[in-house]
């Protein structure tokens, strides 16, 4: 078993065309990982933090038994997650990309 993942490992690397598109990826997840933040925190928290009648959001925190839950650090990687999924559906669906598996013909 582990032959064959090692060739097909071997067989991914040599397809140039393959390992390219998956450098491109790496690199456009990054920057909508880096786009969501900001518009999480520089855009969305700011307008909500009115209704909210609290401080800084990143310092939200419970304290539990001697301990610290960090709700806004939490409440930041929901949301960042939330719309770095959404950011990425669109952009499989506006370039036409299938979901699930293909079927052969």
């Amino acid at each position: 078993m582990l032959k064959s993942v090692l060739r097909e490992y071997a067989a991914f690397l040599h397809n140039k065309g393959l390992a390219m598109e998956v450098a491109i990826a790496m690199v456009i997840g990054s920057q909508i990982t880096e786009i969501t933040r900001s518009l999480s925190n520089d855009l969305l928290m700011p307008l909500l933090m009115p209704l909210l009648h609290a401080g800084s959001w990143h310092e939200w925190s419970i304290a539990y038994f001697g301990n610290t839950i960090e709700i806004g650090k939490l409440t930041d990687m929901g949301l960042n997650t939330l719309i770095t999924g959404f950011a990425l559906f669109l952009i499989l669906k506006l370039t036409g990309a299938r979901s699930g598996p293909r079927r052969e013909r």
